[in-house]
């Protein structure tokens, strides 16, 4: 069922009202009519809404028709207006209309007003729906200029310089400040201008055109190029070309992504300068681990009643441990177990110094003269490179069984009695390099069969300290073992053979036969 008419009627006559209120009805327009006479009434009814057509006398004692349309247009542009009144002159009717109503009829011709009134309404319907469309097509065009204003800032953001050209290589546009930035042009100086303007080699600028924008397909292509700055600096520059197509897939022109590579180039070439360095590094460790164990004996000595095994596993490639026998004669033999401070090249270097040092004074004198003499010659290489190096050195005595030494401050020695008891060495002083001119204090061991000395860098230690292994604990590791090869793998397992090792491990076992 449909709703009735609302309407606002501005008359101040009871009678004229209420003959345009029965004309409407005799019509069949379904109607409520709401009659006002002054302009307080008006604006109260107006500003409450809910009306859907107002007829309006022209002139009334104290408020016109006019004023009426004024104040109704201000506030409703489409709310339909239609002067009825009984006499309005045609200029005050054009006037009128011009102001806004939406027709006039004349009090003495109500035949026309329900016609006047539907016409009224339709226009105000066709009206509201083209507002309505005029609207939605503003909404259209600022979401349209929104996406427009995205799709720049986000050109403009993009940090490679997009060079977008026509099939001549003209170029269209060019987002900036990327432009500013890689090759200190401004869009302005750019824009019209042939691409082969961003170019170093116009041969190369030719090359990319034919085999990219020339040739058919759509298929991309990134090359190393050179680019030139608006300064004129040439520099290596990368762009990934392509045709730019349509949206049925034609050619329209091309594209190319640009950007500045020197730097990448400059952080490949220093890539490549370290690898190479740390490949000769790499390989001057390999020479010098495979001297480092050159270095070291390569078999075991011949000593009549004893047997003497060692083993040495540097923590890196080389490493600051060694170990050394010497035959002074075929029945006495020196052995020596040194650990210089700190692992790697560094320690490599001090111990092969220590080695060659020791070598030159132990064949001709006693364990304690030995080291005397080889501190003096050490002394100042170790001052300078701020180290030291723990040192056990002994002579052994094979026909009488005994072992004359000196321990420089190393300690990492004992001796397992056949019958399984365990003895510290001593005396002990201090390591080589920390005391200019001391006295080296000789100490003596008598071995019976059975015995074993046992000689470790402090490496065995550290590399599995949760063990907190001691002398007694290691010389307990030790029973039942037959041979000095497997008493030096035994103490060897114990590590557990970590991966980083903490420190470099040496072990010599020396084993009384008899």
């Amino acid at each position: 069922m449909s709703r009735s008419l609302r309407i606002l009627h501005l008359e101040d006559d009871p009678m004229d009202a209420e003959l345009v209120q029965m004309t409407l009805v005799s019509e069949g327009v379904e109607c409520e009519v709401q009659v006002v006479s002054r302009r307080e009434e008006f604006q109260v009814a107006i500003e409450r809404g809910g009306i859907d057509l107002i007829l309006a006398d022209f002139a009334l004692p104290s408020f016109d028709g006019m004023s009426a349309l004024g104040m109704v247009r201000a506030q409703h542009p489409d709310l339909p207006f239609v002067f009825v009144s009984g006499k309005l002159g045609e200029e005050a009717a054009i006037e009128s209309l011009k102001s806004g109503a939406t027709d006039y009829v004349l009090k003495s011709r109500l035949s026309r007003l329900v016609p006047a009134v539907q016409r009224a309404l339709t226009e105000a319907k066709e009206h509201a729906k083209q507002r309505r469309t005029e609207q939605a097509l503003e909404r259209a065009y600022a979401e349209i200029e929104k996406r427009a204003e995205d799709y720049r800032n986000l050109f403009n953001s993009i940090r490679d310089v997009i060079v977008v050209a026509d099939q001549g290589r003209r170029i269209l546009h060019v987002n900036q400040p990327a432009l500013r930035d890689t090759f200190g042009y401004e869009v302005e100086e750019v824009v019209d201008r042939n691409a082969g303007i961003l170019y170093a080699d116009e041969q190369e600028f030719e090359s990319l055109g034919r085999e990219v924008f020339d040739v058919a397909g759509s298929e991309g292509k990134l090359m190393e190029v050179k680019f030139k700055r608006k300064s004129g600096e040439v520099f290596n520059g990368e762009i990934y070309a392509l045709k730019r197509l349509d949206r049925f897939g034609v050619p329209t022109g091309n594209i190319g992504v640009c950007r500045d590579i020197s730097e990448r180039k400059r952080a490949a070439a220093a890539l490549r300068e370290s690898e190479m360095r740390h490949y000769q590094l790499q390989l001057e460790l390999h020479y010098a681990a495979e001297i480092q164990a050159k270095l070291l004996p390569r078999s075991y000595p011949n000593i009549p009643g004893f047997e003497v095994v060692a083993r040495c596993l540097p923590a890196k490639q080389v490493g600051g441990d060694f170990y050394d026998w010497q035959e002074v004669s075929p029945v006495i033999f020196n052995i020596t177990l040194g650990d210089v401070m700190g692992k790697g090249m560094a320690a490599a270097m001090l111990m092969a110094t220590a080695r060659a040092a020791l070598h030159a004074v132990t064949l001709y004198n006693s364990p304690g003269q030995a080291l005397h003499l080889a501190e003096a010659s050490l002394l100042p290489d170790l001052e300078n490179s701020e180290s030291f190096v723990t040192l056990f050195h002994g002579q052994l005595d094979a026909s009488r069984r005994t072992l004359s030494f000196v321990d420089c401050g190393h300690g990492y020695v004992f001796v397992r009695r056949a019958d399984g008891s365990v003895e510290t060495l001593s005396p002990r002083g201090l390591p080589v390099g920390v005391q200019s001119g001391q006295v080296y204090q000789e100490g003596t061991v008598q071995f019976e069969k059975g015995d074993v000395l046992v000689l470790f860098s402090d490496g065995l230690i550290d590399a599995n300290p949760q063990l907190e292994l001691t002398n007694k604990i290691l010389a307990r590791n030790l029973a039942g073992l037959q041979s000095a090869q497997d008493m030096v793998d035994r103490l060897v397992g114990l590590t557990g053979m970590p991966d980083p090792q903490p420190d470099d491990i040496t072990v010599v076992v020396l084993r009384c036969l008899a």
